[in-house]
Order: structure tokens, then sequence, then C-alpha cells
């Protein structure tokens, strides 16, 4: 159901017909100057009608017509807004650098002491030595191993017979 509104708007284009043009016509009775108003309607559209056409010329070139007009504009416009929009769109300002270089740092302390694994016991110098050697075997039957522990010292040596020497001066590549 069309509002009043719409079917004013359609009686003053006489756009209405038949009954509903009756109906809407026995609505208006009780609208004080609605024939005015359509009169009044009516004018302004014949007015804007003739004066519309020769008032404005064309444009031959709209996009030369709108840059030039946003140049303007832009020249106009404080540029203490410009400043102000260019500052706060910079991400890295010093505030913003410090907390994220803290964060950083707490995160990679956090990784560090999660990630590296710590054991409670520390081997002193006094303690017994914990390596031992199972077993020993050479590719070459000239060559034989001897594993020797020494406690006293608390050192474990792999003693190779049948290797040959290597002067002192000669340097290990």
């Amino acid at each position: 159901m069309k509002t009043f509104e719409e079917k004013f708007t359609a009686w003053v284009d006489g756009k209405l017909s038949g009954q509903e043009l009756a109906d809407f016509e026995r609505e208006l009775e009780s609208v004080e100057n609605a024939q005015a108003e359509k009169l009044a309607a009516h004018q302004l559209g014949d007015l804007l009608r003739t004066h519309a056409r020769g008032a404005a010329a064309e444009l031959s070139n709209a996009d030369f017509f709108n840059h030039q007009l946003m140049e303007q504009i832009a020249s106009e416009s404080p540029r203490q807004t410009t400043e102000k929009k260019s500052r706060a769109s910079f991400f890295w300002t010093l505030p913003r650098m410090a907390w994220s270089g803290t964060a950083c740092l707490l995160i990679a302390c956090a990784l560090y002491f999660a990630a590296v694994p710590r054991t409670g016991k520390q081997i002193a110098q006094n303690q017994e030595y914990i390596a031992k050697i199972l077993s020993s075997q050479t590719d070459d039957p000239a060559i034989s191993a001897t594993a020797y522990h020494d406690k006293d010292q608390n050192v474990t040596v792999l003693w190779l017979d049948g290797l040959d020497y290597l002067p002192a001066h000669h340097k290990l590549k």
C-alpha cells in the first residue's frame, strides 16, 4: 500500500487514474492548499525545464575540471589535518618501537628457558667420572685399542697401538 506522500507525488505528476484518483481526491479534501501546492509544483517544474537547458554549458573536458577542483580544495584545506594523518599513520613511533623491542626480548627469554634443558646436577671436579668405554674396534688388524681409566686423576684414555707416528712439527689439517 502506498503512503500519502507517494500518492500525492503521483497525483501531482498526473499518474493517478480511476478509482484510485477518486479515493485520493476525497482524502485531499481534509488537506488545506492541496491544489495550490500542485500548481506551485507544476510552475517550479516548468521554470526548471526552461532555465536548466541553456544555463550551464556542457564541459568539454570534465576530468580536467574535476582535477582542478580537487587541487583547489586540497590547497584551501588546512595543512595540520594532513600532517596529523601522516604522523598518525606511521606505525613505528619511538614508544611503539620500545614496546615492540621489550616484547621481543621477553619472548626470546621465554623461548630460551623453555627450550634449553637444565639439569639440577652440576658435575664437580671431585665427583666420579661417568664416561665408560664399553667396546672398541678397529678396521686394521695391526692396530689394537685399549681403554684405561685412572680413578685418582678421574680420566679415561683410549690407547691405540700400531698407528704410524706423526712428528711434532707436522701440522694436522
